[in-house]
């Protein structure tokens, strides 16, 4: 007879589904920079991102010993502080310091389509949370530069201060930020830190953002830098700090979202600042860049699926495990997950495209506690009572 077609199987199919892998933690950090190493081994190429985690690889950038450029100290210095991997795109000297600058903004070359400079660092093959151009992103072209990759990759940046007169940094300051340009990422240090030097046999200056982001790569994303200690000698100008005066520069600086490098109590030297230069609480924008990458890196594997009832509930189910995951270890106070009530419409839907809302809390940084001190009558008027 002829072939049944509707015969499938004398037999049994197993067919398994299995529900979305969970998201896992909040991801550590990863610092990019962009520098100068004329002496750098040749294994080390030039506006490509190489990957350095410990002071052997750094030795890398600085084969003579001289200390050449801006890489070694930055990354040495970094390694000091926090153990992270340190991402560098080396970009060669010009002959003139404009043509340097140059070089760090970078951009893509028009033959090859290969970026340069800062636009290299999104090539890493970790994605950074905080970049930076150490000893160049006083200029304004190096951090514009800056804040267009933060917005892209959601990462934070951190920039020099000018080595100036406290009032002329604030008016630097004033020159930064602007609604959608990427500066609420931005955190600026303020003064040239003194670090010894093998070559020199003395100390020597390197820059403000250097030792900031050694500081912020030292914590989790969601924490602030501020008030942690920092390996330095000296500052190249004295800022005057005191925890329960107002009036003072450092005070002032960080009025204008310029974190700062001053002794404290504590000993030695410690970074004053929580804020961007927005006045946004630096850990809360890392908070969210962290939600932010951790939801992208999730979200590839289920593109192109079929927005049926079930998918989409596990969707929300797998954010919102991850979300509660972040409120047991204690990163968040709370948060919830669900589809949004209005914007989930028939012909969104029909195009594509579908709304999940992520609300959650953020803990915020001890800046400032008050103390009510109270001398009483009553207390007194006890005392005498057990006395007579």
């Amino acid at each position: 007879m002829a072939e049944i077609p509707n015969f499938e199987h004398n037999g049994i199919t197993l067919e398994t589904n299995r529900p979305p892998a969970p998201m896992g933690p909040l991801g550590p950090n990863v610092v990019g920079l962009v520098v100068t190493a004329p002496d750098r081994d040749p294994s080390v190429p030039l506006n490509v991102p190489f990957r350095i985690a410990n002071m052997t690889q750094a030795q890398l950038l600085d084969t003579t010993g001289d200390e050449g450029g801006t890489g070694w100290h930055a990354v040495s210095e970094i390694l000091k502080k926090a153990s992270v991997p340190v991402y560098v795109v080396v970009v060669e000297e010009g002959e003139l310091p404009e043509a340097t600058t140059g070089n760090v903004v970078g951009g893509v070359d028009p033959a090859s389509g290969q970026p340069l400079g800062i636009a290299a660092l999104a090539g890493c093959a970790e994605v950074p949370t905080i970049i930076g151009a150490p000893g160049y992103s006083d200029e304004k072209a190096v951090s514009d530069a800056l804040a267009t990759l933060a917005r892209r990759i959601y990462c934070r940046f951190v920039i020099d201060g000018p080595d100036v007169q406290i009032s002329e940094a604030v008016e630097f300051s004033e020159t930064l930020g602007g609604e959608g340009t990427g500066y609420r990422r931005c955190y600026v240090a303020y003064q040239m830190c003194e670090v010894y030097s093998r070559a020199a046999q003395g100390n020597v200056f390197v820059a403000p953002s250097v030792h900031a982001i050694g500081a912020l790569a030292a914590v989790q994303p969601w924490e602030s830098p501020g008030n942690q200690g920092v390996l330095i000698q000296g500052v190249s100008r004295h800022v005057d700090y005191n925890i329960l005066d107002k009036t003072t520069d450092g005070d002032l600086l960080n009025r204008y979202g310029i974190s700062y490098y001053a002794r404290t109590s504590m000993g030695g030297f410690s970074l004053i600042g929580n804020r961007t230069v927005t006045g946004e609480f630096v850990s809360h924008v890392g908070l969210e860049d962290a939600i932010g990458r951790k939801i992208v890196g999730a979200s590839q594997k289920a593109m192109a699926q079929n927005l049926t009832k079930s998918f989409m509930e596990q969707e929300v189910r797998k954010v919102d495990a991850f979300i509660q995951d972040q409120v047991a270890a204690e990163i968040i106070p709370g948060g919830r997950v669900y589809l949004h009530p209005d914007l989930n419409t028939v012909e969104r839907y029909k195009n594509g495209s579908w709304y999940i809302v992520i609300e959650y809390g953020r803990y915020s940084p001890n800046e400032h506690m008050i103390f009510h001190i109270n001398a009483v009558d009553s207390i007194v008027e006890e005392f005498l009572e057990e006395v007579l």
